[in-house]
C-alpha cells in the first residue's frame, strides 16, 4: 500500500518560516547578550543569557539537520527499492511543489523501470525453464547458479542453487568438468535401467568480474537411433549385394554342373574338363566370399589401442621407405612438413601405422595420370593441445554425391577396392577419441584431416 509522507511530519511548508523564526530568534538573543554587557554592564547576566544563542545554533543545526535526514531516508527507500513512499503535493511554496513533483515523477519513473525488468526476467526466466534443452550455469566456486528443469529431466539429478555440484553430484560433475568451451561431448547415463544418451556442450561468459561456465544438454537418443539404422541399413545392403553377387553365380553354375554330369550324352573327357572348370570358377568365387568376411570381420573387431608415445619422424621414415619406389615409379613429388611441438603423438604404433598406409595408398591411387603428382603430410599441434594429420593431394579427386559415403564400410570409387581402408582408418580414430575428415573437390584434390588429442586425453 502507498504512503504519501504527511505533510506536516515533512513540514516541507513551514520550513522557510520556522528557519527565519530561529534565525530571528537568534539575532534578539545576540543583541540582548550584546546590551546586557556593552549597556548595562551585567557582565553575570550576560554570561548566563549567552546559553540562550547557543541553544537556539544548536537548535538550527539539529533542525537543518532533520529535514535533511528526511530527504536522505525517501532517497535510500529508492536506493533498496522500496517505491512506496512519495511527497505531498499542492504546496503553497512553489520551490517545494516543484521539488515534490520532480521527485515523485523520478520515483514513479524508477517503478516502471523495476516493473518492466521484473516483467522480462520473469518471462526469460520461464521460457529458459520451459525450454526442451537443459541448462546448467556454475560459477568460479563450483557452486549452482542456475538450473532448468530440462537439465535436471534428463539427468535424472535434483540439483540446488547455491549449492557445490561436486559435492553433491561428484559422478555427474566428473563427466562434465573438463568439458573444453564449444567442445561436444556424448556421455551415457542410465535412469530406471534405461539407457539415455545425453550431449553436452559448455562456454563460458563473465558478469560483474565473476567468472560462469554454461552447461548446455540435450538427449540425441533419436538421432544416435536413427543414425544406427540407416548404418546397418547400409551395411546390409553391401552384404547383401556382394553375398548375392557371388552366390547367384555359384548357384546358376552348378545347376549347369549337375545338367552336364547327368547327360550321358556328353562324352566322359569332357564332362570332367567342364566340371573341373566349373568347380574352379566356384572356388574362385568362394575364396572371393571369404575375403569379403574375413575384410568385414577386420573392421568389426579392431582391438582396443595399445597408446605409446611415437616419434612422429620416425613414422614417416617408415611411411616413406615403404612408399618411396612407387613415389618414384609414379612420378609423384613426395614431401612431409613437421611444425614445432608436433614431434610426438600418443597413440597405438600399429593402428596408427596402418591408418597412414591407408591414406597413403589412397593418394597415390588419386594422383595417377596427373601430369605432376604432389602428396603432402603436414604433422602440427593444435591450440587444444591436440595433433593434427594432414594428407593432401592434388588428384582427381571426389564427385560431390560420393563424399557422404567414403566411410561406409565396402564403398569404394576404385576399380580394384575393397572399401576397407576409410572405414577401418575411422574406426581407428574414434578408438583414440579422435576423428577424421575428409574435404575434396572433383578435379581439385583431397585433403584429409586427422584429429588425435593429446597425452592427457588419451591415458
Amino acid at each position: 500500500m502507498q504512503f504519501i509522507v504527511d505533510l506536516k511530519s515533512m513540514e516541507l511548508h513551514s520550513i522557510r518560516l520556522k528557519l527565519i523564526i530561529r534565525i530571528l530568534l537568534l539575532g534578539a538573543s545576540i543583541f540582548f547578550v550584546a546590551y546586557l554587557i556593552f549597556g548595562l554592564n551585567q557582565y553575570v547576566r550576560a554570561a548566563y543569557a549567552a546559553v540562550i544563542p547557543i541553544i537556539i545554533i544548536v537548535e538550527i543545526i539539529k533542525f537543518l539537520d532533520r529535514n535533511n535526514q528526511r530527504i536522505n531516508d525517501f532517497f535510500n527507500s529508492i536506493l533498496w527499492d522500496d517505491y512506496s513512499i512519495s511527497l505531498p503535493q499542492n504546496l503553497k511554496t512553489k520551490s517545494y511543489n516543484d521539488l515534490s513533483t520532480t521527485v515523485n515523477q523520478l520515483n514513479n519513473k524508477l517503478l516502471k523501470l523495476r516493473k518492466d525488468n521484473f516483467a522480462q526476467l520473469f518471462f526469460i526466466e520461464s521460457l529458459v525453464n520451459e525450454a526442451l534443452i537443459g541448462l546448467l550455469v556454475i560459477d568460479s566456486k563450483s557452486q549452482v547458479f542456475f538450473v532448468n528443469k530440462s537439465f535436471e529431466g534428463l539427468t535424472g539429478k535434483k540439483i540446488r542453487k547455491l549449492q557445490p555440484i561436486n559435492k553433491e553430484h561428484e559422478f555427474l560433475w566428473s563427466q562434465i568438468k573438463d568439458i573444453k568451451i564449444n567442445e561436444k561431448r556424448a556421455i551415457d547415463i542410465s535412469m530406471d535401467g534405461v539407457k539415455n544418451i545425453l550431449l553436452f556442450q559448455t562456454s563460458q561468459f563473465v558478469i560483474e568480474k565473476e567468472n560462469y561456465r554454461l552447461f548446455s544438454v540435450q538427449s540425441i537418443n533419436l538421432e544416435v537411433e536413427n543414425t544406427e539404422i540407416e548404418t546397418w541399413k547400409k551395411l546390409i545392403r553391401v552384404l547383401s549385394h556382394e553375398i548375392l553377387n557371388t552366390t547367384t553365380p555359384i548357384l546358376s553354375l552348378s545347376h549347369t554342373l549337375y545338367d552336364i554330369a547327368q547327360d550321358k550324352s556328353i562324352e566322359q573327357n569332357t564332362t570332367i574338363d567342364k566340371l573341373s572348370y566349373g568347380l574352379k570358377t566356384i572356388i574362385e568365387r568362394s575364396s572371393g566370399l571369404v575375403k569379403f568376411t574375413d575384410a568385414f570381420q577386420k573392421i568389426s573387431k579392431i582391438p582396443e589401442p595399445e597408446k605409446v608415445q611415437i616419434d612422429t619422424n620416425d613414422l614417416f621414415l617408415k611411411i616413406t621407405s615403404l612408399f618411396d619406389s612407387q613415389f618414384k615409379t609414379n612420378g609423384i613429388e613426395f614431401f612431409c612438413e613437421i611444425y614445432p611441438n608436433a614431434d610426438k603423438l600418443y597413440a597405438d604404433k600399429y593402428q596408427i601405422e596402418q591408418v597412414m598406409i591407408n591414406l597413403i595408398k589412397n593418394a597415390i591411387d588419386a594422383v595417377k595420370g596427373t601430369p605432376k603428382g604432389v602428396i603432402n603430410i603436414k604433422i602440427s599441434r593444435a591450440l587444444s593441445d591436440s595433433i593434427h594429420i594432414e594428407v593432401i593431394d592434388n588428384g582427381h579427386g571426389i564427385h560431390i554425391d560420393k563424399m557422404n559415403q567414403i566411410f561406409t564400410p565396402f564403398f569404394t570409387t576404385k576399380v580394384d577396392g575393397n572399401g576397407i581402408g576409410l572405414a577401418f582408418s575411422k574406426q581407428v580414430m574414434k578408438l583414440h577419441n579422435g576423428d577424421i575428415n575428409l574435404f575434396s573437390e572433383h578435379g581439385n584434390g583431397t585433403r584429409v584431416i586427422l584429429n588425435l588429442p593429446s597425452k592427457k586425453n588419451l591415458i
